[in-house]
């Protein structure tokens, strides 16, 4: 799991809980490269820093 100081990467299921999405939602976002990922053998990770750029290239909301 990642750590506090933003080192380290999530699975798809950690990931998932962190974003409160969807796994559908998260392949789509890595189909159209918008969340960029790495592969470890057969393991889809997502590092903290492309979960956080992620996050912040999302358009903002009302208000």
């Amino acid at each position: 799991m990642a750590q506090s100081d933003g080192q380290g990467a999530l699975s798809i299921q950690q990931f998932c809980k962190w974003a409160g999405i969807g796994r559908t939602l998260t392949y789509k976002e890595i189909e159209c490269g918008k969340l960029r990922t790495k592969k470890v053998g057969r393991r889809t990770l997502i590092t903290m820093d492309a979960a956080r750029d992620w996050l912040a290239a999302l358009p903002g909301g009302i208000g």
